[in-house]
């Protein structure tokens, strides 16, 4: 029994979930064409999903059950929405004998309103009789309660300054980030895909987000950089080209940076400490 746990287990830690992935398009999405493939344990657990004319198909099989999300898009545009009859008019007749009927109620609401309009008359006399000390002390307890406000937010702001100052300054926090940073870098180095090539025009709007996906796309060029062609448009919103990447996932990538982090002691005195902070 313990054998057969020890190779499922090993068994779920090396064996690789391989992808496949490629897309082309030309700045709209009635243009988008994309397919992926994803599989893993001799294609016992599979799934693909495509993406062309504007409608997305995927399919997916776990062991012997297999689902289809196409044959369920047929199923709900064949199936035609019951309507309902429409309800026979109800004659209005007796509605408005009834209405005719009880004139009274007017004379009632005539009446209610009458006896409201001399009370806003009062009520505004009394207003207009109001010493003016009196409104000059309510606007000065108005700007004296907003200033302490505003006081009372700066100070909130200078101490969470000083205390992310001292966090990020402390030298058991500093060890633990550097601890996660390496293990990231790590993690992106081994997750690069076996294949890649892309050829990819795109701009914003805006040209300063231009700017920061470019820098972006620069700080991992060790990465992409040999398999892919990058354009920045700085003048019109466009994205455009193709691409196509292929691959392999093994679980034990994430497992082992995550039994390093779990088992560093300056990562959990600052995991602790955040723990404590957003409480």
């Amino acid at each position: 029994m313990l054998v057969i746990l020890l190779l499922l287990i090993l068994t779920i830690l090396f064996y690789p979930v391989k992808y496949r992935f490629s897309a082309k398009g030309e700045n709209t999405l009635d243009t988008l064409v994309a397919y992926g493939k994803v599989s893993w344990l001799f294609h016992l657990i599979s799934g693909s999903a495509s993406y062309e004319h504007g409608e997305l198909k995927w399919k997916l099989r776990l062991a012997w059950k297999k689902f289809d999300g196409s044959e369920e898009e047929q199923k709900e545009t064949s199936e035609k929405p019951v309507v309902p009859e429409p309800l026979e008019k109800e004659p209005l007749e007796g509605k408005k004998t009834e209405v005719k009927n009880n004139p009274p109620e007017k004379d009632v609401k005539i009446e209610k309103a009458s006896e409201k309009e001399p009370e806003t008359e009062k009520t505004k006399v009394r207003e207009e009789r109001r010493p003016e000390n009196v409104q000059t002390e309510s606007k000065l307890k108005k700007i004296k309660y907003t200033f302490q406000k505003l006081c009372g937010t700066i100070k909130k702001a200078g101490e969470k300054k000083e205390f992310l100052t001292a966090f990020l300054t402390y030298e058991k926090h500093q060890r633990a980030f550097e601890a996660v940073k390496k293990e990231l870098c790590h993690l992106l180095h081994v997750l690069k895909p076996k294949k890649l090539q892309a050829n990819v025009t795109f701009g914003f709007r805006d040209p300063s987000w231009t700017g920061y996906m470019l820098a972006f796309l620069g700080s991992i060029y060790g990465l992409i950089g040999e398999y892919v062609q990058i354009q920045p448009d700085f003048e019109e919103r466009k994205l455009e080209g193709n691409a196509s990447a292929e691959g392999k996932i093994r679980v034990i990538y994430f497992a082992v940076p995550a039994w390093k982090l779990f088992w560093n002691k300056d990562v959990k005195i600052t995991y602790k400490h955040i723990r404590k902070y957003i409480k």
